[in-house]
């Protein structure tokens, strides 16, 4: 039998803002937790600036939020104040560089859903071992070679896996799908590496799904609509590069989706 393990080669630096907001979030009840999530991750979308926060906050829809969320006063007043550390909390790298904060504020988007999606655990916990993020797969102590024909495009990471006995459940993180294909439609080196991902996710399923009794990776949105269905065209033509076939085998998710499965 084959056996998974993660080599994680850089541990990403997560901030005590997204750590405290992840932990407020997931630690509500069940059901609570859930409406709490969706009501941050949609308030996200729209507020992605630090501009936009202030200009959110002196608004009446600030009102209209922290009324519609589904806590106690004094949790909806928890909730604001570390959501407020979360965007003006500056921040300086290991170099000791300052990070602008709209460019800060991005990296604790995506350093936020990560944390979310670990904490709140996989869809067949009952299967499930052993968790890791960040994680380059191995099978049997050595990194799995992930092929795009006669191209080697091994050596990404996946945000979160979960994993037991023949079970293997991976999760690639992203503020939003839509924006994210979008982006890999461009030119450049940027573009290139998105469309490189994708197609490294794909293989990567079929690789896993040889190996594995069950193997689902999944390209996860923190946006809650379905908006990236209109690309899933664009999606199956980047994948046929690596063959004739436009299948696509990893999921897409959104955040609602991914807590309709846990909870």
């Amino acid at each position: 039998m084959n056996r998974f393990s993660c080599y994680v080669d850089v541990e990403r630096f997560l901030g005590e803002p997204v750590k405290e907001l992840a932990q407020f979030l997931c630690c509500l009840r069940r059901g609570k937790r859930s409406e709490a999530i969706l009501s941050v991750a949609n308030f996200l979308k729209k507020v992605n600036k630090v501009g936009d926060f202030y200009q959110f906050k002196n608004s009446p829809e600030k009102t209209k939020f922290m009324e519609e969320l589904p806590l106690p006063k004094e949790d909806r007043e928890i909730l604001w104040k570390l959501i407020s550390r979360f965007f003006l909390k500056h921040c300086e790298n290991s170099s000791g560089i300052e990070i602008p904060q709209n460019d800060l504020i991005s990296l604790r988007k995506g350093r936020l859903f990560e944390e979310i999606i670990y904490r709140i655990g996989p869809a067949k916990r009952w299967k499930v071992d052993l968790v890791s993020m960040h994680c380059q797969p191995m099978i049997n102590g050595r990194k799995a070679d992930i092929k795009c024909g006669d191209k080697i495009i091994s050596g990404k990471n996946l945000d979160v896996v979960f994993w037991g006995k023949n079970y293997v459940e991976g999760y690639e993180c992203k503020s939003n799908v839509a924006f994210f294909i979008q982006l890999g439609m461009g030119h450049g080196e940027r573009a290139k590496k998105i469309r490189d991902k994708v197609r490294y996710l794909n293989q990567l399923a079929i690789f896993l799904k040889r190996h594995f009794r069950e193997a689902e990776i999944t390209l996860a949105s923190f946006a809650p609509d379905r908006n990236y269905e209109k690309f899933i065209p664009v999606i199956k033509e980047w994948i046929s590069k690596c063959g004739d076939e436009d299948k696509i085998h990893f999921k897409i998710k959104t955040i609602e989706d991914i807590l309709k499965e846990v909870e």
